[in-house]
């Protein structure tokens, strides 16, 4: 959890949150949202929800060397994470989420992938 204590704080603190403070957060909010409705006597209109996954990738070799030494491009294997991530979180098939002009290349690269 990254805070910030008080409005005229400088620095945020940032802290991992056990299952029970996760609860307590998520309880925390969900009493901030139904004050903010009066307890949904106010509808909320235009409101949207955003989430952010976050995802990190690591190699076998620098990437230097996976260019050079292996003569294969790493952001091919990035590109295939962020699909399969996109699929599972969309509930849709890959193809689905690929422009068609970009199909050609991503079946060459990740025709395992691809496959229907």
């Amino acid at each position: 959890k990254k805070e910030v204590a008080w409005l005229m704080s400088k620095a945020p603190t940032e802290r991992i949150l056990g299952p029970e403070e996760q609860r307590a957060e998520r309880v925390r909010a969900f009493e901030l949202l139904d004050a903010l409705t009066r307890s949904g006597a106010m509808a909320v209109e235009e409101a949207s929800v955003h989430v952010i996954v976050a995802a990190t990738h690591c190699f076998d070799k620098t990437l230097i060397d996976c260019v050079v030494q292996d003569n294969m491009n790493p952001l091919t294997q990035v590109e295939q994470s962020a699909l399969v991530m996109a699929s599972t979180a969309k509930k849709a098939a890959p193809t689905e989420l690929i422009r068609d002009q970009h199909l050609p290349r991503l079946h060459h690269a990740a025709n395992a992938l691809l496959a229907e």
